[in-house]
């Protein structure tokens, strides 16, 4: 009897983590299926990916999936052509900041009957993982990981300058006080074709971060502007300022660095020593450049700041609704397998932050992290005991992100006093939104 017992817990204790890593030996259907799947990334972490598919296919012999990779920018980019054309990517990416201008047109998969079906396995998740990625109740994407953003420092190389990095904590001041020493050092070994961070004029993202700072949002529950011209104003010549004082780059720098890879940017040439990066992507940038020391810290703002910039972030993956039931299938059995599956997790580790399945991430992955991925972990378990939780995105929140990123490149060059750009990016963002209630 005690022996039947043991057994009893023991399969009590093990089939749930049996069934959260899809421990399934071959595909639940038996014909053969091709599947597209995209993502972003750079080659490193198209490897790994490419590595996450091939033992996919192994587990469901039956499918085929063509890899379409590209860089951030271009992801989003293509994927409004795809949508336009009917032809996104069975498997796809999406991120909050977008979500709303997709799931609404049909363009995401409904997840939750792939969930009741057991194609997919939400045992290990929290619900407050889960629910990131619902909209009106239903479930449309599940999260990669829990990750923060960060600003990623080459240590290493301020040092050199006889400078002092920055702490994990800095103001803007400090940011600027910092930059004004860098240059003068840099200028001293004639080194006019670097700067202390690479700017972030255009990144309605980071915009985010400062806004938040001011105890702001972008938009409030309602999906309305919420934060001021002057917010945005005050954004735009903070950086403007940074440049005209050589400690960004000038504006045909940044407009010609802005979509390479990892391998052809301005940090990896020791060009920028400080740029804005998710904390997940850390090892990552360590393997990339083992020669670099590398540190991470906060964005700039936090030190003595009453309100947390930062918030959870962590982009999702998800099915396109307009597939074929055996490619939407198929897309989900990979959305569980990369996500649920030691297999897959143990090589995913932390690319896209701390994974939600908890069990197998405790089990499997935390006891093979090093001592990078370990900084990345300790960042998250930091900024998840003070950040505040965020409004994601409304519908039009694509077009407004490309409306900033137009007025801040028409400040960089000059075009557009601060003010001005503000002004117009307000107004127009306004009008965005309220087209999009109609």
């Amino acid at each position: 009897m005690k022996k039947i017992f043991c057994l009893l817990i023991a399969f009590v204790v093990i089939s749930p983590l049996l069934m959260a890593t899809g421990q399934q030996q071959g595909s639940s259907s038996s014909g053969k299926v091709e599947i597209r799947a995209s993502y972003w990334g750079d080659t490193g972490r198209f490897d790994l990916y490419d590595r996450i598919i091939k033992e996919f296919e192994k587990v469901h012999t039956n499918v085929t999936v063509i890899r379409e990779p590209v860089s951030w920018n271009d992801y989003w980019d293509k994927l409004a052509v795809q949508v336009a054309g009917g032809n996104a990517t069975d498997f796809l990416c999406m991120h909050p900041q977008y979500s709303a201008d997709y799931i609404p047109r049909g363009v995401m998969e409904p997840l939750d009957k792939y969930i009741s079906d057991g194609v997919i396995s939400l045992a290990g998740w929290s619900p407050s993982i889960v629910d990131t990625g619902k909209y009106n109740g239903q479930t449309f994407m599940l999260a990669m990981g829990v990750t923060f953003s960060s600003a990623f420092v080459n240590a290493g190389a301020i040092k050199q300058l006889g400078l002092t990095p920055p702490p994990f904590e800095w103001s803007w001041d400090d940011a600027k006080a910092l930059g004004l020493q860098a240059r003068r050092a840099l200028d001293a070994q004639g080194r006019r074709n670097a700067w202390l961070i690479g700017t972030q004029i255009t990144n309605l993202n980071s915009f985010r971060y400062f806004a938040r700072q001011r105890n702001r949002e972008v938009y409030d529950q309602q999906g309305n502007i919420s934060v001021t011209a002057q917010d945005v104003e005050d954004w735009y010549a903070m950086w403007k300022e940074f440049q005209d004082l050589g400690i960004v780059p000038d504006a045909a720098t940044s407009t010609e660095y802005f979509s390479v890879t990892l391998e052809n940017s301005l940090f990896a040439k020791d060009m920028a020593l400080v740029t804005w990066v998710p904390v997940n992507q850390f090892m990552l940038y360590c393997n990339t450049f083992p020669n670099k020391e590398l540190a991470v810290v906060r964005h700039p703002g936090s030190k003595g700041n009453a309100y947390v910039g930062e918030f959870p972030e962590g982009a999702h993956f998800g099915v396109y609704a307009r597939s074929t039931p055996e490619k939407k299938l198929a897309a989900a059995q990979l959305l569980n397998f990369w996500l649920n599956d030691a297999r897959s997790l143990t090589l995913f580790k932390l690319d896209q932050g701390v994974p939600a399945n908890e069990p197998i991430v405790r089990q499997s992955v935390i006891p093979i992290l090093d001592k990078n991925q370990n900084v990345a972990v300790d960042f998250v378990n930091t900024l998840s005991k003070i950040s505040r939780s965020t409004i994601y995105p409304p519908p039009g929140a694509s077009e407004i992100d490309t409306l900033f990123r137009t007025k801040g490149e028409q400040v960089q060059y000059g075009t557009k006093t601060p003010a001005q750009a503000a002004k117009e990016f307000y107004d127009e963002a306004v009008a965005i939104r309220n087209r999009a209630r109609r």
